[in-house]
């Protein structure tokens, strides 16, 4: 039986590289992207160990130009893709009224568009085969839309929303493609690591993920479960689908339990 094959962006560290160790466990071959190919190749290098292919790629998924190359590389190499999982990101924090409009277009030029390119760059394929898998890494934050993270939880929200359009667009036509959106809160990775955030920000978010009781081994693990169940909206951390649901169902609840978690943490200011 031939391997399945997966590419994923932001493999280089983190989830990205926790998502690459889980789907080489399970026997899919792996094309690991990243802006930083040392760190890519980092990733491949240990996956080897489990005795599947994988290739390490450069990729700068804010780049129309580098996304389509990475995806001509791939399909040169491998003639199909069976999954691609658009999990690269970057973290921001702050304001609105103080947070940039650079910061701003950076934010959603990688976390929104980076993702649009990559659903782009795939999708003929997997609709020409008939089947497949497009996992998008959101945020519990494009969901919960908390103060002080208007770039970033507007960018998640936008991945979520472009993954529900486009499992309907999949449906209409009759696609077997399945589409996956993933919300996850804090757990234990480097996303502030390149962060543009106030020191303040950036210190309550790098104390949460410190103290989360979740590794991204662990979310990886529980994002593939789902995925193979077929489900779209995945919410990988603990606690999380209660939230959902308080914020769903009982939302004036929600945010005023938001406001005042946010000033314990001392960000009223």
């Amino acid at each position: 039986m031939d391997q399945k094959r997966v590419v994923i962006t932001g493999a280089g560290s983190g989830l990205g590289r926790a998502l690459a160790f889980c789907f080489a466990e399970n026997g899919w071959r792996v094309a690991c992207a990243d802006i930083r190919l040392d760190r890519a190749q980092d990733t491949v290098r240990l996956i080897t160990e489990f005795g599947v292919g994988a290739m390490a790629l450069k990729v700068d998924v804010s780049d129309d130009a580098s996304v389509e190359a990475m995806r001509d590389e791939i399909l040169a190499a491998w003639d199909g893709v069976d999954a691609v999982v658009n999990n690269a990101g970057v973290a921001s924090a702050g304001p609105v009224a103080q947070t940039t409009l650079d910061d701003w277009r950076w934010t959603l030029n990688i976390n929104l568009m980076g993702v649009v390119r990559g659903c782009r760059a795939f999708l003929p394929t997997l609709i020409e085969q008939g089947k497949g898998y497009i996992v998008n890494i959101a945020s519990f934050a494009g969901i919960a839309n908390a103060p002080r993270m208007a770039a970033y939880s507007a960018s998640k929200a936008g991945v979520i929303s472009l993954s529900e359009c486009l499992r309907g667009e999949l449906a209409l036509i009759g696609s077997a493609v399945q589409v996956s959106v993933v919300c996850p809160a804090f757990f234990q990775t480097n996303l502030m690591e390149g962060s543009r955030a106030p020191t303040a920000d950036k210190a309550a978010a790098s104390k949460l993920m410190a103290n989360a009781t979740q590794s991204a081994d662990a979310v990886a693990a529980a994002i593939y479960t789902s995925m193979q169940r077929g489900e779209f909206l995945i919410l990988p951390t603990k606690g999380e689908r209660g939230h959902w649901r308080i914020k769903r169902f009982f939302p004036g609840l929600f945010f005023r339990k938001m406001i005042a978690v946010m000033r314990q943490r001392g960000l009223s200011r």
